[in-house]
């Protein structure tokens, strides 16, 4: 996907869209591998049902998740489309390292609105 004239087919995903979670299904047949993307904390309000990440100043805090890979235009529109891109949550590009290898690579992860984090932090 390319967004702000950056190529991207690289997914960081820490919630529902994880492997075992209710929208994995997104992400089906795709190949994945844990990873860590620092910086962020993530934030899990009970009445929300769903979390969020929120940057820090630190690079001590981090969240654990999985890093998809070979995602088409076709799986970016769904899941934009899910994730409310654009009113709940923005597509952001990150830097993520891989799980055991320590590999670092670029990948898009959805961030949360501002309203989201004023009413769920």
């Amino acid at each position: 996907m390319r967004m702000n004239n950056v190529y991207c087919d690289n997914l960081f995903v820490y919630g529902t869209l994880m492997h075992g979670y209710s929208r994995n299904y997104l992400l089906q047949g795709l190949s994945f591998e844990k990873a860590i993307l620092y910086g962020y904390r993530k934030v899990f309000p009970s009445t929300l049902g769903f979390p969020f990440i929120k940057k820090e100043d630190t690079i001590n805090i981090y969240v654990e998740g999985e890093v998809y890979y070979g995602l088409t235009p076709s799986h970016w529109i769904e899941i934009d489309r899910v994730e409310g891109e654009g009113s709940l949550y923005h597509r952001i590009l990150v830097e993520v390292e891989t799980i055991p290898k320590r590999i670092r690579l670029s990948a898009f992860t959805y961030y949360p609105s501002q309203s989201l984090v004023e009413n769920y932090s």
